[in-house]
């Protein structure tokens, strides 16, 4: 397997939300001096259709895939164009891992079968395939070692897999995703097995959540007086958590943070703090009301995901609301992690 020859590195992104693969593909094709084309996607939601097609330039050439399950046979898997790359970040649906393994029998029913099969009939050169790290402990470790029987025994790749954070590749988020990286050729993954990705060059364009806030929004983010007292609450009950604000290192985006939870779950910023100076690794508080607390905004919310100030813009061209936007950002991958994982792979191969 290799790149510097190819002309068109063809890939195929499912489960695609708002692109965040494809934007880091094509991020880590352009520093490869490769050249990316996408031949087709696959979403259902069609406010994320909306973000993705205002982003990114889907042609006529492109296959629109829609719902995945409709790929419900070899015959219409064979239709789908030739690639080289599938990458994809599958919902985690339980996996039933009663009865005998036969095969994927075991599987089917399941958004993990759809990609196997699509991989099975096309058999790219690799794969990156992403899903929450609690997979690799859902029901004891079954799951986990059951997709890793598929992947390498029946599909035949070699595959390595890794839990990592956001925080290591450049944005200032804790998120820690697992990673399924599947080659089909044996020399190809000598050169990559070992790679660790986190100590790769970061794409680090905003140091610390505090540079990554706008400085003036819209009054419709700052939370109201009343609304305050419960999103700084710690808990009642048996339930407890400490409420903590102004983090340097953003919470875990969620796809539900339009609801806006209590601060222990999702993250808030007050004024005195967006207007203080940063300095060794810790805010200097401005002279500003501090009880002036706020939510992020979509804007940021998309920096956090290492996605480009033009990706929200371009939506809000498109009318996307404020609340699909916090949905895609929260559902998103961050793209710097997987374009710091395409690029080791480029430059290994």
């Amino acid at each position: 397997m290799t790149f510097s020859n190819k002309k068109k590195l063809k890939y195929l992104e499912l489960f695609a939300g708002v692109g965040g693969f494809r934007a880091a593909i094509e991020r880590a094709s352009k520093a490869n001096g490769i050249s990316p084309e996408c031949v087709g996607f696959s979403e259902i939601d069609p406010n994320a259709i909306k973000t993705y097609k205002a982003n990114f330039n889907v042609d006529e050439t492109e296959t629109e895939i829609g719902d995945i399950t409709s790929l419900d046979s070899d015959e219409k898997i064979k239709k789908l164009p030739k690639f080289d790359v599938l990458l994809a970040g599958f919902p985690c649906q339980p996996f039933s891992l009663m009865g005998e393994k036969e095969g994927f029998n075991d599987s089917r029913g399941t958004l993990f079968f759809h990609i196997a099969n699509i991989i099975k009939v096309k058999r790219p050169e690799f794969f990156i395939l992403e899903n929450v790290r609690g997979l690799k402990t859902h029901d004891g470790g079954k799951t986990f070692e059951r997709i890793n029987q598929i992947l390498k025994d029946e599909l035949g790749y070699f595959v390595r897999s890794e839990i990592l954070n956001s925080a290591d590749f450049g944005v200032p988020q804790v998120r820690r995703r697992l990673f399924f990286i599947g080659v089909r050729d044996k020399n190809a993954f000598d050169k990559i097995s070992n790679i660790e990705f986190k100590n790769v060059k970061k794409r680090n364009k905003f140091e610390t959540a505090w540079h990554l806030l706008e400085r003036n929004v819209d009054d419709k983010y700052y939370l109201s007086d009343r609304l305050i007292k419960t999103i700084l609450a710690h808990g009642s009950g048996n339930y407890w958590s400490k409420s903590e604000i102004n983090r340097l290192l953003a919470r875990p985006l969620t796809a539900s943070m339009h609801k806006m939870h209590r601060a222990n779950q999702d993250n808030y910023y007050s004024d005195d703090f967006i207007f203080g100076k940063y300095s060794d690794g810790k805010i200097i508080l401005a002279e500003k009301n501090k009880r002036r607390i706020r939510k992020i905004t979509p804007l940021e919310a998309f920096r956090m995901q290492g996605f480009d100030d033009s990706f929200v813009k371009n939506a809000k061209k498109a009318s996307v609301s404020d609340t699909q936007l916090y949905r895609q950002a929260g559902n998103a991958i961050t793209v710097n992690v997987v374009e710091n994982i395409l690029g080791s792979i480029f430059k290994a191969v």
